[in-house]
Formats: structure tokens, sequence, C-alpha cells
């Protein structure tokens, strides 16, 4: 017959009682190393765990929650100074801002020429005169442009 070895057993004093088994093991073995492993539940310890996890996984539920109403808060504090910053960038890029404002028309029969002013009295626009404008009024005979006197 073939000489089998066999391995060893599986539960060391498995007829000793679970409470006595770690002082007689103590006793008995060769040397004492501490090592990692993993520890079986009993179904107790199990019932526990999946417990704990379901009160976990509540508390997680509403603080994700919670986070989702501080994000939205945020989102809606950032959003206008987000769509500041673009006009900003724009202004910057064109080099002044975009208004609306009341501006003046000029005609110069002479010249045959239409501009707009700004408050200011800078040109926004110049074009040829059309024939509606060619017309002279009574004021723009008399007008100070600045130009002349």
């Amino acid at each position: 017959m073939k000489n089998e070895k066999k391995g060893m057993s599986d539960i060391m004093l498995a007829d000793v009682p679970i409470e006595k088994r770690a002082q007689i093991l103590r006793d008995s073995c060769d040397q004492i190393e501490e090592k990692h492993y993993t520890r079986k539940f009993e179904q107790a310890e199990i019932n526990e765990r999946r417990e704990e996890l379901a009160e976990v996984s509540i508390q997680i539920n509403g603080l994700h929650q919670e986070l989702k109403e501080i994000n939205a808060d945020f989102k809606g504090r950032i959003k206008p100074k987000e769509e500041r910053r673009g006009r900003i960038l724009d202004e910057l890029k064109s080099g002044g801002e975009y208004v609306k404002s009341e501006c003046y028309k000029f005609i110069d029969a002479d010249l045959g020429k239409v501009a707009w002013y700004t408050p200011d009295g800078y040109k926004l626009e110049e074009r040829d005169i059309n024939q509606e404008e060619k017309q002279r009024t009574t004021f723009q005979a008399f007008r100070r442009t600045g130009t002349d006197n």
C-alpha cells in the first residue's frame, strides 16, 4: 500500500470545549507567533453586523442628502459670481462696458455726414447723410459744434 501523507487537522482539539482550547494550544505548541487572519463570525455576530450596516447606510444616505443641499446652496451662490466674472472678462476683452444711454445725433449737411455722440462727447458712429436728413433745420444752421463759432 502506498504511503499517503495526511495533512494536519482542520480543527485542533475539536472535542475540547472552545473556552478551554486556547490555553491547551498555548501550553502544547512549539512556538507562539503574532499573525493576521480572518476570524469567522458566529450567526449572532453576522446579524449584528447586518444591523449596523443598515444603520450606517441610513446615516450615509442622510449625509449625502445634506451634501446635495449644501452643494445646491453653494451652486446658487457661485452662479451669479461666475456670470459676473464672464461679463467682466467680456468687458476687459472689448476694453469697456456695453451700455444703453441717450446718444446725440448730429447732421452736417455741408459735409454730407451724420454722426452719433455719447454724453461724454465721443463719436460712436458716422455715416453718409440720407435724403431725408439733407434738409436743414433752423437749429442746424445756428448750432455750435465746438469746432467753429
